[in-house]
C-alpha cells in the first residue's frame, strides 16, 4: 500500500535545528531559532538565554558552539541580542529547496510523499521537506499542532543508528507502532517507534510532544516508509497518519 500526503495542515512556525557532523559523538539536534509567518513574508529570531536552555535540555549555547555550530550563513547570530530578521526571510530559507523548474522537482517531492505542492504554502513545504541540505547539518522543525484533527507526516526516526538489532527483518511498509515513553531518561515527552517487536528508535524530540498527545486523543497509524543511508550510517523513515477518533466523527 502506497502512503501520500493528503492532509498537509497548516504552520506558521517552523524551528531551525542543526545537528552536529557525523564524526562528532554528540549528535544531538539542537534548536536554534525560529521562522515564524508574518503579515509580509516571514521573520527570523534566534533562541537565547533560558529559552535556548530550555529548549535543549538545560545545555548552553557553549555547549553548542564547542560541538562546532558557527551560526547559520544568512543571519549573523549576535548572541544576548534580540534582533528579529525580517529582510528577506523567507526567501533565504527558500533557497534550500531545489527550484521548481528543474527536471527532477516532481521526484524531490515524492520523496516526501507530495503528489502536487500547488495548495501548499511556503511555510508548509519547508516544514514538510525540513528543507535538508547534505553539507550543513540545518533543518526546519514543524513541532506541529496538537489541536489538527487530521495530518500525514514524513519524519526520519530519530536514533535509528543506535537501534539496528532487527533492521535485517524490516520491510518497507510495514506497520510501526508508536508508543510513548514516560520513563526516558532524557526526555519525558519521547515516543518510541516500534517495528517487529523491537525498538528502531524515536520520535524527533521536536514533534514529540505533539504526537504523543494525538495517541490520547487521535487515531494515529504508522508505516515503514523507506530505509536507506549507509552501514556506518543506517536512516530509517516514517509516514504517519492522524485522523479524529471515531467518537469525534460521530460528534
Amino acid at each position: 500500500m502506497e502512503h501520500w500526503i493528503e492532509e498537509a495542515g497548516r504552520t506558521d512556525r517552523l524551528i531551525l535545528a542543526w545537528q552536529a557532523p557525523d564524526e562528532v559523538v554528540d549528535r544531538v539536534r539542537w534548536a536554534i531559532g525560529e521562522l515564524k509567518q508574518a503579515s509580509e513574508g516571514a521573520q527570523f529570531r534566534y533562541f537565547d538565554g533560558d529559552e535556548f536552555a530550555e529548549l535543549n535540555a538545560g545545555r548552553s549555547q557553549a555547549d553548542l558552539r564547542a560541538a562546532g555550530y558557527l551560526g547559520y550563513p544568512a543571519f549573523t547570530d549576535r548572541t544576548g541580542a534580540s534582533s528579529v530578521f525580517q529582510d528577506g526571510v523567507l526567501e533565504a530559507f527558500m533557497r534550500r529547496l531545489p527550484p521548481a523548474k528543474r527536471s527532477d522537482f516532481p521526484r524531490y517531492l515524492e520523496h516526501f510523499r507530495l503528489r502536487d505542492p500547488r495548495n501548499l504554502s511556503p511555510f508548509s513545504l519547508l516544514g514538510i521537506t525540513e528543507a535538508r541540505l547534505p553539507s550543513d547539518g540545518f533543518s526546519l522543525v514543524d513541532p506541529l499542532d496538537p489541536a489538527e484533527l487530521r495530518r500525514d507526516i514524513v519524519f526520519e526516526i530519530a536514533g535509528h543508528r543506535h537501534n539496528t538489532s532487527c533492521r535485517e527483518r524490516l520491510v518497507q511498509g510495514q506497520p510501526l507502532i508508536l508508543v510513548p515513553d514516560p520513563t526516558n531518561e532524557h526526555d519525558a515527552n519521547a515516543v518510541r517507534v516500534e517495528a517487529d517487536g523491537g525498538l528502531i528508535g524515536h520520535v524527533n524530540r521536536f514533534q514529540a510532544p505533539t504526537i504523543g498527545t494525538w495517541l490520547n486523543e487521535r487515531a494515529v497509524s504508522a508505516w515503514l516508509l523507506r530505509l536507506n543511508g549507509t552501514d556506518e550510517r543506517p536512516r530509517a523513515f516514517a509516514f504517519v497518519r492522524v485522523r479524529p477518533l471515531q467518537r469525534m466523527q460521530a460528534a
